[in-house]
């Protein structure tokens, strides 16, 4: 009976091959993007690895952010291709390890990114917090306070009505 079981179920549709068409909503074309250059890329590794090529690859994202490939390193291949030779290359070899990659760039703009999304929300609740303060305790309407709540504000005022009276008595001196 497990057998019988295991012959009806389901069987999924697995991938479509979808038609090549611009897209029109902006976050279909953000997602579809980031799958496909991630796609992208790792072909492009694949041919440098699988047939020893030199390869590079500049895009821009719908957000036109800027992502590179490149293999030995972004910067060697497009200057043998601007100026046609190999010493280029030769060098970028030789000095692999001490230039930035553009991978790394990508990841330090992507940590950057979310460092300023975070400064921008920690400002915006510090915005919230500061627009009650241009307002004075005193104009608060007491009609709306719990109990406890009108017990601190008749301290407060009584500290208030204190306090000036020492400083007018310091004034008059």
């Amino acid at each position: 009976m497990d057998m019988f079981k295991q012959k009806e179920k389901k069987k999924n549709t697995g991938r479509k091959k979808i038609e090549i068409k611009k897209l029109d909503k902006g976050s279909n074309k953000q997602v579809t993007f980031s799958k496909r250059r991630a796609g992208l890329f790792k072909k492009a590794s694949e041919l440098c690895i699988l047939c020893n090529v030199y390869v590079a690859i500049i895009v821009f994202s719908p957000a036109d952010k800027l992502f590179c490939f490149g293999h030995p390193d972004i910067d060697s291949i497009i200057g043998r291709y601007l100026k046609g030779d190999n010493a280029e290359f030769e060098s970028a070899k030789s000095s692999k390890g001490k230039s930035v990659s553009c991978e790394e760039r990508n990841r330090q703009y992507e940590e950057a990114m979310k460092k300023l999304e975070l400064e921008k929300k920690n400002l915006a609740q510090i915005e919230v917090l500061t627009k009650g303060w241009n307002r004075s305790w005193w104009d608060d309407p007491i009609d709306q306070m719990t109990d406890l709540q009108l017990e601190q504000f008749m301290v407060s005022i009584y500290e208030l009505r204190k306090k000036l009276a020492e400083r007018a008595g310091e004034l008059m001196m």
